[in-house]
């Protein structure tokens, strides 16, 4: 057995952070857009979030490319219905 299996990928490593910890920026933003005071988890989906509709979910795409200095395109505004996939997202972005 190499050391390289003993060592994580650095890229495995941030994708499995997510699993564990939602970044306190996505937990404000469900605040603030969604006026949201549940827990904010990984699993946390538009079924769970009332206010999350359409109107919202553009809010909710706007205030993430504003907090992380991102431009989405379309298929990745459509792509997101849950805190997930907002991760999802900010990785491939390498944010």
């Amino acid at each position: 057995m190499g050391y390289g299996t003993l060592i994580p990928n650095p890229g495995e490593l941030r994708k499995k952070s997510w699993m564990m910890v939602v970044r306190p920026e996505i937990k404000f933003i469900f605040a603030d857009v969604f006026k949201f005071d549940g827990p904010v988890t990984v699993e946390t989906s538009r079924e769970e979030v009332p206010k999350w509709d359409s109107l919202q979910h553009i809010a909710l795409v706007t205030a993430i490319e504003q907090q992380f200095g991102l431009s989405l395109t379309l298929d990745e505004m459509v792509e997101i219905r849950s805190v997930k996939d907002i991760c999802n997202v900010l990785d491939r972005h390498g944010v």
